[in-house]
């Protein structure tokens, strides 16, 4: 049995996290910390409301680690605290599966990924839309050649912002805290998936912007990128447009894919505009069920608990964090000075 401790006791980690990692058969939640012991108390209780098999419940991060040397350790807290949480669970042996962004700037992503290649801990980051029905359908036509080569991509999110989401939690939209806005919010999810679709990329112009919200941070933003490979792409996020929107297109030298439009729909098909074999709507719709919102974020913990016991590679990485969280650098340091960014960036 893994024993997770599990730091951040948010929306976030009340309606996807636990409910994911509590549906593992090898995994069991033993501790609970927030910034406040009331808010730790009432998520479990509000979990949990029989007393058997409720976590402990915790205010102090560090506490929490010394009294319950958790195998394992859930990382679900405000973007600045990432780095620190992990690198402490981390120096005290646990493996970490932390909230996506993995850290606000590169340079502390790097961090946790060297820290946990020193430790010889699995690092992996909530980014469980590659675990979602039409991604892994997509990743999979392209694996295939079902579209031929892949030169363009479009990958965009958006929403009305974490207002909605998670009333009340401030820090989405404090600089110092979040440490940008929905391109760092959003954009990260669909930046991992433009690298996951199309390889790493190499450069990066881009534009952020403070629109329709009086927020501290970014509520819209936007960049192109130039993958190794020479394909290119657009990857766009905001927090100012409802309804949401979640989106990929991918032009290849043999067909296309459009999916998003609306949600859970897709369309894979060739040159000529017939299906790819075996990617039609409907054959791609029934791998998975599109009314099970949760199911990407329990394939995720599954993949976690898997890596964890060596039955399975992490996926989404500390690599693969890091590479999403440069390409948003890059977004915002190409905003402030209007010149394309390269990547890998300097240390």
């Amino acid at each position: 049995m893994i024993r997770i401790a599990i730091a951040g006791a948010g929306a976030i980690t009340e309606r996807a996290h636990i409910p994911a990692l509590r549906g593992v058969a090898d995994a069991q939640i033993v501790a609970l910390q927030s910034r406040t012991a009331d808010k730790a108390e009432y998520v479990a209780r509000a979990l949990w409301p029989d007393d058997a098999g409720r976590p402990k419940t915790y205010s102090n991060f560090d506490d929490m680690l010394a009294r319950e040397r958790p195998d394992a350790v859930g990382i679900f807290t405000p973007n600045h605290l990432h780095c620190e949480f992990t690198v402490k669970a981390l120096g005290a042996g646990a493996h970490v599966l932390v909230e996506k962004p993995m850290a606000p700037t590169a340079a502390q992503a790097r961090k946790m990924v060297d820290t946990a290649a020193k430790a010889g801990r699995v690092l992996m980051v909530a980014m469980q839309r590659r675990f979602g029905g039409i991604e892994r359908a997509i990743k999979d036509a392209l694996a295939s050649g079902a579209i031929g080569t892949p030169n363009f991509i479009r990958a965009r999110l958006s929403h009305g912002g974490p207002q909605a989401w998670a009333p009340g939690q401030k820090w989405f939209t404090t600089a110092s805290e979040a440490g940008g806005g929905a391109m760092l919010d959003l954009g990260v999810h669909v930046a991992d998936l433009a690298i996951w679709f199309m390889g790493e990329i190499d450069s990066v112009s881009g534009q952020v912007a403070t629109l329709a919200k009086q927020i501290e941070v970014d509520d819209t933003g936007a960049m192109v990128v130039h993958f190794k490979s020479g394909a290119i792409g657009v990857v766009d996020a905001s927090w100012s447009s409802m309804p949401p929107l979640s989106a990929i297109e991918i032009y290849g030298s043999e067909g296309r894919v459009m999916a998003g439009y609306p949600r859970n729909d897709i369309s894979i098909l060739k040159s000529d505009g017939n299906p790819a074999p075996g990617f039609s709507r409907e054959e791609v719709i029934s791998r998975f069920d599109p009314r099970d919102f949760l199911a990407p974020s329990r394939a995720l913990a599954e993949n976690f608990i898997a890596a964890i016991q060596g039955r399975a590679k992490p996926s989404p990485d500390g690599i693969d964090g890091l590479r999403a969280v440069e390409a948003i650098e890059a977004c915002y340091r190409s905003s402030r000075t209007g010149s394309r960014i390269n990547l890998p960036l300097d240390s």
